[in-house]
Formats: structure tokens, C-alpha cells, sequence
């Protein structure tokens, strides 16, 4: 007989300017808490199939939340609601809400660079990226491919609700490329209907929008334990120039390549990512610089 699934907590805290973020946690909170942060356009369903699994559920405490302008929380008009400062302030308002004190965060690294930009000292112990893009602007161009560039360009300039779609889709289809593991047809509609339902000003915003990483490679520097996971066939990020660029300022940095997968590996290598995650969290817990 299947065990049952854990129960979910939810909790929509309100952040600094009053934006509802919807928020979920699953496990036992003495357990070490791990942050699942998503990525642009898309929302924390994403992470269904790990919050569902026993061999993370008994060990670990999972939050994960939808951005705002993401998902099932609020949408703020304009470019000032999606400032680098509110992203930091919507993690605190979570973290909040489930009596969370320090964590592993993964695998928004634009996301982290905020918390450590506005939260001092940040109430991160580790972090794990899973095939970053941990900068934007005129910097992502070295690593990121020919394909992702394109959509990268779309989903920042367009408002054209056609144009939008075909670049979302190109995206959605981009993070399964190659795996070894077929994703099923239902898992991909699912994502790419999260995505194209955000409307195009939160997307440009969303794409768009700033943030400043000196804090984050300060943190780095200082020996904040970071692990990164990259797939060997992902077909959106140059996920090798993105460890040479990490390499330059993390000291305690391990990366880790997984054969046959794609941009979505916590999808498609679902046991290799989870068994890297329960290793790299385990040593964060007996780390006494933690």
C-alpha cells in the first residue's frame, strides 16, 4: 500500500508593500530547511515531484513559494514592484511565516543574490545552484546559449501575447531537452501553462529587472558552502562557463555534472539530484562554521 503524502502547511504572508506570497511547507520543521526558489515565468509546481518523495520529506524541511508576479501570488504593476529589495523582502515575510532561522536555498540564484543584498547578515547556510544563471544583464550573454539568448530577448522586450507564447514555449521545451528520461507530455503542459499565463508586463518586468550580486560573491569569498548541479545536455544555459565564472570568487564551491540531463535535471535525474541535495545538506549540518 503507497505511503501517504505528507501534509502541506500554506501560508500567504503579506511582504513589505502589502503583496500576498503564496507559500508551502512539507516535513518536520526540527529537520534542516531547504528553500526551493523557482524560475523566471514558471511557479513552485515545479517542484511537485520532489515534494512528494519520502526520501526528501523524512529528512528535510521543504518551503518553496511562488515569486511574486509568479503563479499563485500577487501581481504588482510596473517595474517597482519587482524591485531586487521587495524579492528579498518576499523571502523574509516566508521565512517568516514558518518560523525559519537558516537555510539552504535553491535554485534561483538571481533570487539569492537579492537576499544577501538586503538581508544582513543573509539566513542562508548553503546554497545550491541547479544549471544557474546567476547573472543578468550584459553579463548573462557568456553563458547562456545562441537559443536561450533568443528567448531571453522576447520575454524581456515583448508585449505581443502570440510572439510571448512561442517564446515561452521554445523556453519550456529548452529545460527538457535531451533527457535521458522522458518528461511527460501532461508535466510539460503544466509548466508552459504557468508560464504563458503570466501576463507580458510581469514577464518583461520579471526578465528585466536588476539586481546587484556583490553580496552573494562577498558571502562567496567568505566560504558560503555553494553546490552546483548542471546537466550535460542542457540546451539553454553553457552551464561549464557558468563553474569557471563561480569558481572566481566561491571558495568552498562544488559542481557536480549529470550525464543525460537536461536544464530541468531535478526532473529528469531526479535520484541524482537528490541524492547530491541530502549529501550537500548533511555536511552543512555537521559543518561547525554553520
Amino acid at each position: 500500500m503507497p505511503l501517504m503524502p505528507p501534509a502541506t502547511v500554506v501560508t500567504t504572508p503579506r511582504s513589505s508593500d502589502g503583496t500576498h506570497i503564496y507559500a508551502e511547507a512539507v516535513g518536520n520543521p526540527r529537520n534542516p530547511h531547504v528553500v526551493f526558489l523557482h524560475e523566471a515565468t514558471l511557479c513552485g509546481k515545479v517542484f511537485d515531484e520532489l515534494f512528494q518523495d519520502s526520501r526528501l520529506t523524512e529528512h528535510l524541511y521543504m518551503v518553496r513559494y511562488d515569486l511574486r508576479c509568479h503563479g499563485r501570488s500577487g501581481t504588482v504593476r510596473g517595474a517597482t514592484g519587482q524591485t531586487s529589495s521587495l524579492y528579498a523582502d518576499d523571502f523574509v515575510a516566508v521565512m517568516s511565516s514558518f518560523a525559519t532561522l537558516t537555510c539552504c536555498a535553491l535554485p534561483s540564484a538571481a533570487v539569492v543574490a537579492d537576499i544577501c543584498a538586503h538581508v544582513s547578515p543573509p539566513p542562508i547556510a548553503g546554497v545550491v545552484f541547479v544549471s544557474p544563471l546567476p547573472f543578468l544583464g550584459t553579463t548573462m550573454t557568456q553563458t547562456v546559449t545562441p537559443r536561450m539568448a533568443q528567448v531571453v530577448q522576447t520575454l524581456g522586450t515583448s508585449r505581443d501575447a502570440v510572439e510571448l507564447g512561442r517564446a515561452k514555449t521554445d523556453f519550456v521545451d529548452g529545460l527538457f531537452s535531451g533527457p535521458a528520461r522522458r518528461i511527460p507530455d501532461t508535466t510539460k503542459a503544466a509548466w508552459l501553462g504557468r508560464s504563458i499565463s503570466q501576463d507580458p508586463e510581469s514577464t518583461n518586468n520579471a526578465i528585466c529587472r536588476t539586481h546587484d550580486p556583490t553580496k552573494l560573491l562577498e558571502a562567496g569569498q567568505r566560504g558560503l558552502p555553494l553546490m552546483v548541479l548542471i546537466g550535460s545536455e542542457d540546451a539553454l544555459v553553457n552551464s561549464l562557463a557558468v563553474v569557471r565564472e563561480l569558481r572566481r570568487h566561491f571558495r568552498n564551491l562544488e559542481a557536480y555534472s549529470i550525464g543525460g540531463s537536461s536544464h530541468a535535471l531535478f526532473i529528469d535525474r531526479k535520484d541524482e539530484f537528490i541524492q547530491h541535495l541530502l549529501m550537500f545538506v548533511g555536511r552543512l549540518a555537521v559543518s561547525p562554521h554553520h
